[in-house]
């Protein structure tokens, strides 16, 4: 970015995916090596093409959506025989990967990155981060405490509950 002018980065950019995968926890990211080694300095990683090999991977997208999708998952809640609402029985890997509502937790993604983006966890923010500074690790609690609390924004605000309850 030369002075004066504005780096844009579209939605749709492999780098656009960063502010999710910064926020991941070590465990998750660790689920494809490569995205585990990405530098922690978002400075280095937007301005160059250096990790480009490894933001640029489908596999690096594919890692993202699916955290997020799968974190997702386990915040809906689906309503027991006597109607109320808790979270889904089982196991997730009970449930095949057309079943609606794993189906319906990648639907969650784009709302969730508007969330991060209203609550100073955007791409902006993140391109801000100054040259040699680390984003650090959340924990895996810190991480899924995030996740229920968007999550269950985004269902209460697009009116997502009767929707599960139908798929249920």
């Amino acid at each position: 970015m030369l002075s004066g002018e504005i780096n844009e980065i579209p939605q749709d950019s492999d780098k656009s995916w960063l502010t999710l995968f910064y926020s991941l926890p070590r465990e998750l990211a660790e689920k494809w090596k490569p995205a585990y080694d990405l530098t922690r300095c978002p400075y280095e990683v937007l301005r160059t093409d250096k990790y480009d090999h490894i933001v640029c991977d489908d596999m690096f997208k594919l890692l993202v959506w699916d955290c997020y999708a799968w974190s997702a998952w386990q915040f809906f809640q689906v309503k027991d025989r006597k109607g109320n609402h808790r979270d889904i029985p089982g196991n997730w890997t009970q449930y095949a990967d057309y079943f609606p509502l794993w189906r319906l937790s990648y639907s969650i993604i784009p709302y969730i990155r508007m969330k991060f983006e209203q609550n100073g966890l955007g791409f902006q923010n993140l391109y801000n981060i100054p040259q040699g500074v680390e984003v650090p690790w959340l924990t895996y609690q810190q991480f899924s405490n995030l996740i229920g609390n968007v999550t269950d924004m985004v269902v209460a605000e697009q009116e997502w509950q009767p929707v599960i309850d139908a798929i249920w």
